[in-house]
């Protein structure tokens, strides 16, 4: 079966787990290998038959039209992280190449879908993604906090979109940069500092040379490091001269750096001491209210948290939630430290299931595969 099935293209056949349930209708397209992996794990099967049509078309009769189906929720959001980083790459070469208003705009389209669809998945995927550089997962974690928290504001679906745009491509203008600020764990040398400081201009001018024109778009990447006293950059706008789309992508900017690994940092923040420190610098540094709403959007524990249970295992928070003996987590991790091939639920309620720590996602990597599980489809 392995070999029949081309990424991207129509499959020729359904497919069926062991039992007869039907997996994936002819036509259907399949967008991530791991998809392929799971389907041969679980056994996976087609009718060979299926595969030739007996019905000959008539000579005026085109063929039926293939049915597509969207992946899982958490395998589309990683196959966007990979996309992302090919038209980020290809923005700062060869930004002729392609259509990057167009491309970026069906990107955030799909990334409100996603989180319309499964909000744990949308926070989950860009958490535990160890595929693509820092700065690619970075741009993705802000724009699904950054749809998120414009739900919460009231805007509509056209009025979020410009905004998730924004999120996508703000650091562009970072990258070639990026190494450098890697080497730096503490302060920056103020030529490198210098460097940092303008690249949200310098992304909205490299968005600009690759063809958008999207005003809210531009004025929100140039904007997303200013704050409301007047201390951020590269403006110094303070108080009402913010907009809406910089006081919201200045938060999730933040709380998508604080909890993400990076090459000098092997260890982020853990998510509710990110969003504790957030909150401290309320009416500062961030708007309150926005700071309020990303609290209770993403939890005090969220997806993709790693945690000891009294048990001794190591599980992984499944779904937003602010009570730890509430949440739906997933062991990864056995009571001996061996990695479980198939993750098991855990009721933290249950005597031995509490949780007692937080474990650095750096320490649990060796489980990644096990720890995508729980929410790949």
């Amino acid at each position: 079966m392995h070999s029949d099935i081309v990424l991207g293209q129509p499959i020729g056949f359904s497919i069926y787990s062991e039992d007869g349930t039907l997996l994936f209708r002819r036509g259907s397209v399949i967008h991530m290998p791991d998809q392929i992996s799971r389907l041969l794990v679980r056994g996976a099967q087609y009718n060979e038959a299926e595969t030739i049509d007996p019905r000959p078309y008539a000579s005026n009769e085109p063929p039926p039209e293939p049915v597509y189906e969207d992946p899982p929720p958490f395998d589309h959001l990683s196959g966007l992280l990979l996309n992302l980083k090919h038209v980020l790459g290809t923005t700062l070469k060869s930004p002729e190449q392609i259509d990057v208003t167009a491309r970026i705009g069906k990107m955030a389209q799909a990334v409100q879908t996603i989180c319309h669809k499964d909000v744990d998945s949308a926070l989950a995927a860009p958490s535990v993604d160890t595929h693509v550089p820092y700065l690619v997962a970075h741009q993705m974690m802000g724009a699904v906090l950054t749809e998120l928290i414009a739900q919460g504001k009231g805007l509509d679906a056209t009025q979020r979109l410009p905004l998730l745009c924004a999120a996508l491509t703000r650091d562009i203008g970072q990258i070639m940069l990026q190494p450098e600020l890697d080497k730096h764990p503490g302060y920056l040398p103020d030529d490198v500092l210098t460097q940092m400081r303008q690249h949200p201009q310098r992304s909205a001018q490299l968005l600009e040379h690759a063809g958008v024109t999207d005003p809210v778009w531009l004025a929100t990447v140039r904007s997303h490091h200013e704050r409301p006293d007047g201390k951020g950059y590269p403006a110094g706008l303070r108080g009402e001269e913010l907009s809406l789309g910089a006081k919201i992508l200045a938060v999730s900017d933040r709380y998508s750096a604080m909890t993400k690994m990076r090459p000098y940092r092997a260890q982020a923040h853990f998510p509710q001491n990110a969003l504790k420190e957030i909150y401290l610098k309320k009416d500062t540094e961030v708007d309150e209210e926005i700071a309020r709403i990303l609290i209770s959007k993403v939890g005090l524990l969220s997806p993709g948290t790693l945690v000891r249970l009294k048990s001794g295992e190591i599980a992984v928070v499944k779904s937003p939630t602010v009570k730890s003996d509430a949440a739906i987590v997933y062991s990864v991790y056995g009571k001996t430290g061996m990695i479980l091939t198939t993750p098991a639920r855990r009721d933290t309620s249950q005597p031995g299931c509490e949780i007692v720590g937080l474990v650095p996602f750096s320490d649990c990597q060796t489980a990644v595969v096990s720890i995508r599980q729980v929410w790949a489809g």
